[in-house]
């Protein structure tokens, strides 16, 4: 083979056992609380139901997770 035919080859070399993962983390789980950040009322957290599309029970602003 020339130097020519070689240039290229091994541009990928290295990555081969990486492979794509499995992402990084995930929820924070079942339990804990949704806490308001404007007043800082707390309710628990429901399974299946983010805190952020919760709306304060106390002044109706976006709960987050505690």
């Amino acid at each position: 083979m020339s130097l020519r035919q070689l240039k290229g080859r091994g541009s990928r070399q290295g990555r081969r056992n990486q492979g794509q993962g499995r992402g990084q983390g995930g929820g924070a789980g079942p339990g804990g609380n949704c806490v308001c950040p404007a007043c800082g009322h707390k309710i628990p957290h429901r399974p299946g139901i983010p805190c952020n599309q919760i709306s304060c029970p106390q002044c109706g602003a976006p709960m987050i997770r505690e």
